[in-house]
């Protein structure tokens, strides 16, 4: 599950999620402790769950909905990070989800007809390969590479 908020509302429900338990279990139960362990015992909750490793079940011909949703700039704000960020439980699924982010940008028409083959295979049942981009192709796309 993942919430999209912009900064205002984003900082209100933050407010809210850690101030308002704290406040509340110091004042029923006369210790001002529960203002700093409240907020921590939930971040610590949150991160936890943010670490289990839980996997959306999608099909190959929901996932191509959401591929030609893309294509067709019929998307909402944040639909293609959801289809490229969340892990899927199909190990076929998720290798070429792992590959997806070439197409972040369709600037050509053969990235175009590329992710409008991937559609078709996907439609049939078949999860086609497709190949991960050469280093130059990523820093024609603005990758950037660091050694370490």
């Amino acid at each position: 599950m993942t919430f999209h908020l912009s900064n205002l509302s984003g900082l209100a429900v933050v407010l809210v999620v850690l101030i308002v338990p704290s406040v509340l279990l110091a004042h029923f139960l006369h210790s001002g402790i529960y203002l700093v362990v409240t907020p921590l015992g939930i971040i610590a909750l949150a991160l936890i769950l943010a670490a289990l490793p839980i996997k959306r079940k999608v099909t190959p011909q929901q996932f191509a909905d959401e591929l030609k949703r893309h294509l067709s700039d019929n998307e909402g704000p944040w639909d293609w990070d959801d289809t490229t960020s969340i892990a899927i439980a199909d190990e076929r699924l998720e290798r070429l989800r792992g590959v997806l982010f070439k197409f972040d940008r369709l600037e050509t028409q053969e990235q175009r007809d590329e992710l409008a083959s991937i559609i078709v295979a996907l439609r049939r049942g078949d999860v086609p390969e497709v190949t991960f981009p050469t280093k130059r192709e990523m820093r024609r796309r603005g990758f950037i590479f660091l050694r370490l």
